[in-house]
């Protein structure tokens, strides 16, 4: 039996690995056997590794004093040995099995006191706990192994104490959710606060319904998320890939998986975190079960960022690409166009029925999307009015994707009970993140507009307002509407006055364009009694309609004054 060399002494202090104590993200940790090295009561003994720093970041469970070698048996895994090795096997085969036998028992680590059996520790021993990856320690100096036992479990008693009031704060936290009417958000930022790290609630399309825990504009967290995520499988509650881990767990409920919510931690997970998981994914199901709509979450992330592209509440374009491609849609190096589409109802409608018919528009108009096999987003912006982004590789390929999704909206609007006036507006096609903000601010003048053309319109853009749309745009102009009363309220008080209906005439003879013959015809009276009219309306109004300008005057006037009365 050989005694150790000098040159494989390690001094802690200047090699062990030195982790900084037992907190750490997602809840506490029990103690290293290097934190165990730094404490005053084992640094009194002067302590050299012997064999495997490497593996000096095990942690303790418990710590077991011990002169015999045949204790393996009676080991849970997880304690680290103290001994004076008095009672060590002379030979080298024996002191290799005490190793083994206690490698095998999964113990965390040996810690031997030199002068009453050993003066340097055998080789058998070092190399057989170099072999096995088992740290191995020597104490040069006699020390009480009752004050390193005393020290070292009341950090593990503390560190687990300490574990059970961080189990009651966080099942108290998502109590208090599930209590209050949290989003989905909510509970993910939570899930994050609590565990340190970023997580992230995806459904089964992995898509990204929320997220929290990462830079502010999750650019970086949810780049390329699809494919991250698919290597991620659903049946493995951790997976490790190109260095990044993942901790996940399924979010559902009676039979029926939604999602799953997952853990990104940067450093080697604690405990707690699993149980942070869990009880977040319990509490995401608790709120998906009493909405009892898959589809309104996945509505609300759409809405989310449309609201906040027409807003420009985002840090960089590139924040948008990852927010949009997360929810499935790309909108890198693709031609872009915002839709807006009003739909109005004639019979009056508490509010309670208005949220619940708009929740009923986003879905089927959702499908209508997905009927055009268009690539895009839908959100409700209000009750009556919802956007939509769409997507196309090219130009002529996005024509036809607004062809094909407008005709589908007007189908599937069709099918809902009661039916409603539906129209389109669509703004002008960008390339630019920056830029759909004007065309979403295009698309909801064209879709306003809309209401007041004549005719029926698959959609309405700018370029199809022309006159009656722009008048209708500015309706509620005070100045517009002071123009209206100088222009006829004259002749809206003659009628009043007298029971006439001279705005009537007027309004024929202007949309026959002048023509009095075909406007009496329209009118369903002869010709002289609708010269008389017009001649009336010349004395009332003090004008000349045989003047071009008069006629524009007021049919610019009229339009206003029907506008306003829509």
């Amino acid at each position: 039996m050989k005694a150790s060399s000098p040159h494989r002494q390690r001094a802690v202090g200047t090699t062990a690995k030195q982790t900084g104590g037992p907190g750490g993200p997602g809840g506490l940790r029990l103690p290293t056997v290097a934190e165990i090295l730094a404490l005053p009561e084992v640094r009194r003994g002067r302590p050299t590794i012997e064999a495997s720093p490497h593996a000096l970041d095990r942690p303790v469970r418990w710590v077991h004093v011990s002169e015999i070698t045949d204790i393996s048996y009676l080991l849970q895994g997880g304690e680290l040995i103290l001994s004076t090795g008095v009672a060590f096997p002379s030979d080298d085969a024996g002191l290799a099995r005490y190793i083994t036998d206690l490698a095998a028992a999964q113990a965390t680590g040996v810690f031997i006191e030199l002068g009453r059996r050993f003066a340097a520790l055998p080789d058998a021993l070092v190399q057989s706990a170099e072999a096995h990856g088992l740290p191995l320690v020597a104490l040069h100096t006699e020390v009480p192994f009752v004050a390193i036992t005393e020290a070292i479990h009341s950090i593990i008693v503390n560190t687990r104490i300490r574990q059970l009031e961080l189990d009651e704060v966080v099942h108290r936290a998502f109590r208090s959710l599930a209590a209050e009417a949290s989003t989905p958000q909510d509970i993910v930022d939570e899930v994050a606060r609590l565990a340190g790290c970023p997580a992230v609630f995806e459904n089964v399309a992995r898509h990204v319904l929320a997220f929290a825990g990462g830079p502010a504009d999750g650019t970086e967290l949810l780049d390329h998320w699809e494919q991250r995520s698919r290597q991620a499988t659903w049946t493995e509650p951790a997976t490790t890939m190109n260095g990044e881990q993942w901790l996940t767990t399924p979010v559902g409920a009676r039979g029926q998986v939604w999602g799953r919510l997952i853990l990104i931690p940067a450093v080697p997970t604690a405990p707690l975190q699993r149980t942070i998981l869990e009880q977040g994914a319990t509490t995401l199901a608790l709120h998906l079960l009493i909405e009892r709509d898959q589809r309104l979450l996945e509505h609300q992330t759409h809405r989310t960022l449309i609201a906040d592209i027409i807003d420009h509440r985002y840090a960089s374009p590139e924040e948008i690409h990852a927010r949009a491609e997360s929810l499935g849609v790309t909108t890198r190096r693709r031609n872009l166009v915002a839709l807006v589409v009003r739909s109005e109802r004639n019979a009056l409608v508490t509010d309670i029925a208005r949220h619940a018919r708009a929740r009923e528009e986003v879905t089927a108009i959702s499908a209508a999307v997905a009927d055009a096999a268009a690539m895009g987003l839908v959100g409700l912006l209000e009750p009556g009015r919802l956007g939509i982004l769409i997507s196309a590789t090219t130009d002529s390929r996005l024509q036809l994707v607004i062809s094909a999704v407008a005709r589908a909206i007007h189908d599937r609007a069709q099918k809902l009970a009661p039916p409603s006036t539906t129209v389109i507006g669509v703004g002008s096609p960008v390339t630019a993140i920056d830029d759909l903000r004007h065309s979403f601010a295009e698309a909801d003048e064209a879709a306003d507009a809309a209401r007041s053309l004549p005719g029926k319109h698959l959609f309405v853009t700018t370029a199809d307002i022309r006159l009656r749309g722009l008048v209708h745009l500015l309706r509620d102009d005070p100045r517009l509407q002071a123009y209206t009363d100088r222009e006829l309220g004259p002749l809206f008080a003659y009628d009043e006055r007298h029971h006439t209906d001279l705005l009537g005439v007027l309004t024929a003879y202007l949309d026959a364009g002048g023509n009095k013959s075909a406007a009496a015809a329209a009118a369903h009276t002869t010709r002289a009694t609708f010269y008389h009219h017009l001649s009336r309306i010349e004395q009332v109004l003090k004008c000349d309609l045989e003047s071009p300008e008069s006629r524009y005057s007021l049919y610019v006037a009229l339009v206003a004054h029907q506008a306003s009365n829509a």
